[in-house]
């Protein structure tokens, strides 16, 4: 069942499909017998009471006890009467609801019919059996591009997104909501490519601008911000797992060299690297410029490429290691950094749950535990249980060509100062020579010398004892040793003195040298290729059965060319990433593109078509929009994995620049909104509300990239961005993408507002409403702290032009009548409150106060 030919797919997927009332095996009772039964009757090598479920017909012969089933009676049935009264399965965790229950009684009532032919040859015990029907899974089909609708009531020549989005709307009677204003517009493009508000210039220039291409020109000019990549790198460093700590244990021990795969990231969005590039690149960087772990760092000090893409690697040095943090089994901490590994590459690139197949066949999804260390086989190299190395080995030391220029300068300068220093000991220990030679009678000190200039393991027997025994102070004198000699004499303290300061200068000649960075690599070392076999029970402890090669979901063999490479002969690496690669974005590959674009879109309309974003498999739910799905995967492969592109199609659609008001009729079709009859309302993610906040008050450092902002537990017992003041050079107002991400200590801000706790990564983030959140923002020390510069930035002749400046600032437009009357009021009131309590600057203080409720609203926390 391993390989399936496409005729056979095809009329998988051609056959006529059973009613929805038709109860049948392929479709309704298997998922049910996968999930609660198979493991014991028929995944396990010793079938329990010799019943086996994974065929209707040995279903119907049944075991030890006779037919499991009668078809056309299921109350004579021993399948049934066992799983009503609870039986079967013994387990509690496992028994069936009473709507499976009636799944499999239904079934057997109208005759136990299949869809399709069963396989001649029975499975052996212990097998998984991987179906035709399981084959058919929608995320499991190739890609194909569906035919744009030719008209559409909204009018022809729609934008395709627009085009199989109307398709869905209507026939659920459903039509666009009109579009949004282009205050909503520029806003919500803004907060969508940089995570940042738009200036109320840009607002004003977008809003008077005539021309037909203004959006576009938006579009345009956001994607072309720095801000760009930090905006949308932050949402691959949560699929990534990006983390600046090991995690695993109390520890959580720093990782100083994490922060330069956060900056090839941004750097990358930045250049709208293409995906299918981006992906060989993180999981096979090494193997793409033939590095090994002997030749990474070289390669990364002299040849720019080769640096970015052993950068790269640290895609696969994200998951929590506590290898290196003196676990209480080292050996598990091995396997666990392994496995963590394994599930942040499974569910970010293949949206699958492969941990479950770890420790036994999946329950619910067509995955043999033999798969998941076939694919830990690819990686097993790099990861290499035998010969671990520990998380400081694994890394490169860089230097920029002016920093090794000048430490070869200052190290040839040093180096001299070594060899004068050599020389003066050698000096002194020649004077200290002469001076024990002394006490030797004067007849035997020519023999004395040559047998101290001996080495010690060639000397005659008649050297040895003279040295050892007869003088054993001349065998005591050599060079560590030579400072108990000089501490005999009265001028001992000036001779060493001679050479010691000479030593002492090279040493702090050294210290200016400049010290490097590194970077956090995943490199293989040659000619150790680790075995690989299946865990029994996913025990590490307990390999088992034959060596298992390289290999990818078994499910998925047929959109493979050739088999992986267990050691390819052309690369100074096995080649097994590579292969497994240039494998996943060959446009073949089924899952890859499908999980790209799904994420991408969750994260302009707030969720995926897919809901699931990291789970494609039944677990996961259905997509909304299948063929709009299939074309936008197959665009994005089609127009060269580009990102930008992709953005500047989806939001030049109408389905984009839609409103986003309810509207009654519509919500009794939809109530969800599935089907986008209007554009989401989203609130904003933990780091743009802090972004934000720095923007609209003027205190936002832009600068780019660098070493994380430290976090600390401040007296109260809040992380927060360590510091308390700000320094000279700003670096704790910068974006919230620089703060150091440490997996035990989230920084209360933004962990109040759902930033992700990275174990081991992040596929959707939650969105809660909750009261920290609320106390955050009325409470809290940032808040506070922001709304004064803010309030600053509001000059103004009168309190009206003050509360006009302010609304422009934080939510891009003017006040209405109302607002600014309630304002102009709440300013009076307060201004008066504060002078009465003696508050310095009542004035300034209260026109904080009223930015600081602003930031706290609605209005400014979501993007419609």
């Amino acid at each position: 069942m391993r390989y399936l030919c496409l005729p056979t797919l095809l009329s998988v997927l051609l056959a006529p499909l059973a009613s929805a009332s038709e109860v049948t095996f392929e479709r309704d009772v298997w998922p049910i017998l996968k999930t609660h039964c198979v493991g014991c009757h028929g995944e396990s090598k010793k079938l329990a009471g010799g019943l086996d479920l994974r065929l209707r017909r040995m279903i119907a012969t049944g075991g030890e006890s006779g037919a499991a089933i009668v078809p056309g009676k299921s109350d004579e049935s021993l399948l049934i009467n066992y799983v009503r009264s609870g039986e079967m399965p013994p387990q509690a965790e496992r028994q069936l609801a009473a709507d499976e229950q009636d799944v499999l009684a239904r079934w057997v009532d109208a005759g136990a019919p299949t869809v399709h032919p069963e396989p001649k040859e029975d499975p052996r015990p212990g097998a998984i059996l991987i179906t035709e029907y399981e084959r058919s899974h929608w995320a499991y089909r190739p890609i194909h591009q569906p035919q744009i609708p030719a008209s559409q009531p909204e009018g022809d020549g729609l934008n395709p997104v627009d085009a199989l989005i109307a398709q869905r709307l209507h026939e659920k009677g459903l039509e666009f909501a009109p579009a949004a204003d282009r205050r909503t517009l520029i806003r919500r493009a803004s907060f969508d490519l940089l995570g940042l508000p738009p200036t109320p210039a840009e607002v004003d220039a977008f809003v008077n601008d005539p021309s037909p291409r203004a959006y576009a020109d938006v579009i345009d000019r956001l994607l072309q911000s720095p801000h760009y990549g930090e905006r949308w790198g932050r949402h691959w460093l949560d699929a990534a797992g990006y983390a600046d700590s090991e995690g695993y244990n109390d520890k959580d021990l720093v990782r100083d060299d994490a922060w330069r795969y956060r900056d090839y990231v941004i750097r990358s969005f930045n250049a709208d690297k293409p995906w299918d590039r981006f992906i060989v690149e993180q999981l096979a960087g090494d193997e793409l410029v033939g590095a090994t772990h002997a030749t990474a760092e070289q390669l990364a000090n002299h040849d720019a490429a080769s640096l970015e893409a052993l950068t790269a690697t640290g895609f696969l040095r994200m998951a929590p290691d506590g290898s290196g943090s003196s676990p209480a089994d080292a050996r598990l901490a091995r396997n666990q950094a392994v496995t963590e590994t394994m599930k942040v590459v499974s569910t970010s690139l293949l949206a699958t749950s492969l941990a479950c197949a770890e420790c036994h066949h999946h329950r619910f999804d067509p995955i043999p535990q033999e798969d998941f260390y076939r694919m830990r086989a690819i990686f097993a190299p790099v990861f290499n249980l035998q010969d671990w190395r520990m998380p400081k080995s694994r890394r490169a030391a860089i230097l920029s060509a002016d920093d090794r220029k000048l430490a070869a300068e200052v190290e040839a300068q040093a180096k001299t100062l070594d060899q004068q220093h050599d020389r003066l000991k050698q000096e002194t220990m020649e004077l200290i020579l002469g001076r024990v030679l002394e006490s030797i009678p004067a007849e035997r000190r020519e023999f004395a010398r040559q047998a101290f200039a001996t080495p010690k393991d060639k000397r005659s027997e008649a050297q040895r004892l003279f040295c050892d025994e007869e003088f054993p102070m001349l065998g005591l004198l050599r060079t560590g040793t030579l400072h108990l000699f000089l501490a005999r004499y009265q001028d001992g303290d000036d001779l060493k003195k001679q050479y010691e300061d000479v030593l002492a200068e090279a040493s702090e000649l050294r210290s200016t040298k400049p010290a490097p960075d590194y970077i956090r690599v995943a490199t293989e070392v040659p000619q150790q290729v680790p075995t690989t076999r299946l865990f029994a029970r996913g025990d590490h402890s307990s390999p088992t059965g034959e060596p298992l090669d390289p290999a990818g979901l078994t499910v998925l063999d047929r959109f493979r060319e050739a088999d992986f490479p267990t050691d390819d002969a052309t690369l100074p690496t096995t080649g097994r990433r590579l292969a497994f690669a240039r494998y996943l974005t060959s446009g073949r590959h089924p899952l890859v593109a499908r999980v790209l674009v799904n994420r991408f879109w969750q994260h302009h309309f707030g969720r995926g078509l897919v809901e699931t974003v990291g789970e494609f498999g039944r677990q996961g739910s259905q997509p909304s929009h299948p063929q709009l799905l299939d074309w936008l995967a197959a665009d994005f492969m089609q127009g060269g994995w580009q990102l930008k592109r992709w953005h500047r199609l989806v939001m030049t659609s109408r389905t984009y620049q839609q409103s986003s008001r309810r509207r009654p009729a519509a919500e009794a079709i939809d109530a969800e909104n599935r089907l986008l009859w209007r554009m989401p309302v989203r609130r904003l993610e933990a780091e743009a509300v802090r972004d934000a906040i720095l923007a609209v008050s003027g205190e936002l450092n832009r600068e780019p990239f660098g070493k994380p902002i430290d976090v600390e537990v401040t007296e109260g017992g809040i992380v927060d961005v360590a510091g308390g003041t700000v320094s000279p050079d700003q670096r704790e107002l910068k974006r919230s993408i620089y703060i150091q991400v440490r997996r035990s200590q989230p920084v209360a801000m933004l962990d109040a507002f759902d930033a992700p706790r990275m174990e081991p990564n992040c596929s959707r983030r939650v969105v809660s409403t909750v009261a920290p959140q609320s106390l955050a923002m009325l409470n809290g020390t940032f808040v506070l702290q922001q709304s004064r510069p803010l309030a600053d930035r509001c000059a103004g002749d009168s309190a009206a032009a003050r509360v006009r400046r302010l609304w422009r600032l934080v939510y891009g437009r003017m006040p209405t009548d109302v607002e600014l009357e309630s304002a102009e009021h709440f300013l009076q009131d307060q201004t008066s409150d504060l002078a009465g309590r003696n508050v310095e600057d009542a004035e300034r203080a209260a026109l904080a106060s009223l930015g600081q409720v602003l930031l706290s609203s609605n209005e400014f926390l979501y993007v419609d």
